[in-house]
């Protein structure tokens, strides 16, 4: 029986500005904060294997992690964040919501939530599938992030989407080829240096 575990690792808070590239944008000074702290909480995970977008807020959560570990991070473009809209925008919050409740919604030039969850699934499946350690760290987006547990559990909408913490660490096992969620698993000491979505600092 094959068993390996994977742990989708939610960027800590990051600083949304309208003056810069969405993939450039940096966590903010709690976020800096949080990696550090997310750091030892993570070792005791046993991730010998790191993945990551190539987003800079993701790269910065685990770098802490990875340093302190001597891991190198390969860099996959299939785990970025769904392209919901080309700028930053006040009325994100109804263009979240209209995501949610259709699912071939996209903006022009943007990504649908059937676009994106398809992407994301198949690169964490792909991923966990082929690597070779037992325990990998996948540090991705929010968004995606719920897309896949919505993938896996048609039930999980934009509530329980909304309910994710910046940082935030999803289990997945993978089982004789099948990849499930562990629903119970929290990793210890991280509900200390959590904040929420409503908590980000935005530069418009």
């Amino acid at each position: 029986m094959t068993r390996k575990t994977a742990y989708l690792i939610r960027h800590a808070q990051s600083h949304p500005s309208s003056k810069i590239v969405e993939a450039n944008w940096p966590l903010s000074a709690r976020g800096q904060e949080q990696a550090a702290q997310l750091s030892p909480l993570l070792e005791s995970l046993d991730i010998d294997r790191v993945y990551s977008s190539p987003y800079r807020r993701t790269l910065c959560t685990i770098d802490p992690f990875v340093k302190k570990l001597g891991l190198e991070v390969v860099v996959d473009p299939e785990l970025r964040e769904r392209k919901i809209t080309d700028r930053v925008r006040k009325d994100f919050p109804e263009l979240w919501l209209r995501s949610w409740r259709d699912f071939s919604f996209a903006l022009p030039g943007c990504e649908s939530s059937f676009d994106a969850q398809r992407r994301f699934v198949g690169a964490v499946t792909r991923i966990v599938t082929e690597e070779a350690s037992p325990t990998i760290g996948i540090s991705a987006h929010g968004n995606v992030i719920a897309l896949m547990l919505n993938h896996m559990e048609p039930g999980y909408g934009s509530e329980e989407a909304d309910r994710l913490r910046n940082p935030d660490v999803i289990k997945l096992d993978l089982c004789d080829g099948r990849l499930g969620w562990d629903r119970s698993f929290r990793l210890s000491g991280i509900d200390h240096i959590v904040t929420f979505h409503e908590d980000t600092p935005i530069d418009w």
